[in-house]
């Protein structure tokens, strides 16, 4: 018969080691278990970080409206499309190279730079909002069928018939001059403004912006920048809407790059229509007339030598002869000094402030403006209407003047951050060839 085991004593010093040694594999299991757990916890906070927290990290504040970093970097991208499109578009052409050449350096410069686009687009989205709080003031908004309308046009097709430019302005002309002011005339002047004013040659959804303008539409799409009015190449084939909505298609396809989406580009092209709408109802009743001045001059670089000017014409010599043989005033030395009619904000503030603090005849004490000393006479003074380039001047002058303060009123803040986060994508590679030489 098989002798049994001998029991084994378990003492009091045993059990406390074995419970010492469970009680540490415990902590270190813990601990293991702490440390993968911050592990992937480090890991899930850089992911949600990069696609989560960042995006809704906020780069620009206007009252109670916030534009996050996910908002601003897609239209940054958007507009980085539209540049490079552009600008290979430029390229591929070698009649668009020699005439668009400076361009192009310029757009390579933005384009190494992300900074650039991204301070074009915060401001102008800043801008924007303002411009959104102020439409829901105005009762201003865009229908469907507008908004419809405007993205047909954006590629080039107009259901009602492509739309024409004219005049606007009204034929008028100076008063009867003195037989005086008949004798200031010079040679080859003329003491009127033009009988027929020029058309306006900008339209108002490229005015009202004091960084560079939004995409103006094309035939084939927005693009970045708007051309020249005219260039030595051929008129496009008049699109339909069938070729429209193909256009709209191949431009999605390629601006898919950007990650901008149809109802991207329709809230695109809805920002300017508000843009549009704010402009008019905004500038549409500012004066259409004010008063301007007649004057000629004489320029020199020093007070000394204007004096000596003051002196010779106060002895009687004749401001023609003077203006010739004196004057450093390219564009008007050879006309007697005349500088036309004029109306504030066109002239060195200096020089406009003390050409209209004088009466019709009287010649200035010398007047000092960034440009050096003049001698100033003013011929006549009148109120007339604006041009059409003249009442654009002053529409966008103004809006500029109502943006800026608009801004300050909404608190409008930009942060630093736009910086850090403007993206370089799409990516850029400038042509090897880029000017007509």
């Amino acid at each position: 018969m098989a002798k049994p085991p001998a029991q084994k004593i378990v003492t009091k010093k045993h059990l406390a080691r074995q419970e010492k040694d469970r009680n540490l594999n415990r902590i270190l299991l813990i601990s293991l278990s702490a440390i993968v757990v911050l592990i992937v916890g480090v890991i899930v906070y850089g992911i949600l970080d990069e696609r989560v927290f960042k995006g809704n990290r906020v780069v620009a504040e206007i009252g109670a409206e916030k534009i996050t970093v996910s908002e601003f970097q897609k239209e940054v991208r958007f507009a980085r499309f539209l540049q490079i499109r552009q600008y290979n578009q430029i390229v591929s052409n070698p009649l668009l190279v020699q005439f668009y050449g400076q361009q192009l350096q310029s757009m390579q410069a933005e384009l190494a730079d992300p900074k650039i686009t991204g301070k074009q687009v915060i401001d102008q989205m800043v801008s924007d909002a303002v411009v959104e709080a102020e439409a829901k003031k105005l009762g201003l908004t865009v229908s469907e069928e507008e908004l419809d309308a405007a993205m047909q046009e954006a590629f080039g097709y107009f259901a009602n018939g492509t739309p024409t430019i004219a005049p606007t302005g009204t034929p008028f002309a100076t008063a009867t001059l003195s037989a005086q002011q008949e004798t200031w005339l010079p040679p080859t002047a003329t003491a009127a403004p033009t009988l027929t004013p020029a058309p306006e040659t900008a339209t108002p959804t490229s005015a009202p912006t004091n960084t560079p303008p939004p995409a103006t539409p094309t035939a084939e799409g927005p693009t970045a920048t708007a051309a020249p009015t005219e260039t030595p190449f051929p008129t496009p084939t008049e699109i339909t809407e069938a070729g429209s909505k193909t256009l709209l298609s191949e431009f999605l396809a390629e601006a898919k790059v950007s990650g901008y989406t149809e109802a991207d580009l329709r809230a695109y092209v809805r920002r300017g229509l508000i843009r549009e709408k704010v402009y008019n109802a905004l500038t549409t009743d500012l004066p259409k007339e004010e008063e301007k001045v007649w004057a000629r001059h004489i320029l020199v670089a020093t007070e000394e030598e204007a004096n000596a000017v003051l002196d010779r014409l106060n002895q009687g010599e004749d401001f023609v002869a003077l203006a010739a043989e004196l004057s450093t005033d390219p564009g008007s030395k050879d006309n007697g000094g005349d500088l036309g009619w004029f109306g504030k904000g066109v002239m060195d503030p200096d020089f406009e402030a003390g050409t209209y603090a004088l009466e019709i005849g009287q010649i200035s004490q010398p007047v000092k403006s960034g440009f050096g000393y003049h001698i100033i006479q003013l011929l006549g003074r009148q109120v007339l209407p604006l041009t059409d380039s003249e009442m654009t001047t002053k529409k966008q002058n103004f809006y500029t003047e109502w943006l800026l303060k608009a801004k300050d009123d909404n608190g409008a803040k930009t942060y630093d951050l736009w910086q850090e986060v403007s993206p370089a994508e799409p990516a850029f590679t400038p042509a090897a060839q880029t000017s007509s030489n």
